[in-house]
């Protein structure tokens, strides 16, 4: 009977051993279930992330573009106007140097004709 003690303490230990491999089989498996599921989840996130990125993208090229247009076409109106100010400058200097030279023109006007003027349309 002093024997058959250690025999069944080295089944029983077996049993154990392969009890606590079993149990740290399944534990790793539903681990590895849950990390696919995991890496899942974050490839999906991944995606929405970068189809996300390609709009923004997209939205800032098409923002440059505009802004560069913006930006030309003031230029171009800020050009103009400053070279049809110069012209008028240059057209209202000649129109006085005209009629610097006549003499009715070098009298003052009657008070009515410049009130008259100076009235709104």
């Amino acid at each position: 009977m002093l024997a058959a003690l250690p025999f069944k303490r080295l089944k029983l230990a077996k049993w154990f051993g392969l009890v606590l491999v079993g149990v740290i089989m399944v534990s790793m498996w539903l681990m590895l279930k849950a990390s696919r599921a995991e890496q899942m989840a974050l490839r999906a996130r991944l995606e929405t992330a970068l189809e996300s990125n390609q709009v923004s993208q997209a939205s800032i090229k098409m923002l440059t573009k505009q802004s560069e247009a913006a930006n030309r076409l003031l230029v171009e109106r800020a050009r103009a106007q400053s070279e049809q100010e110069a012209k008028l400058n240059d057209d209202i200097q000649h129109l006085r140097d005209r009629l610097n030279d006549e003499p009715c023109y070098q009298k003052p006007w009657p008070r009515d004709v410049t009130e008259r003027l100076r009235e709104p349309y």
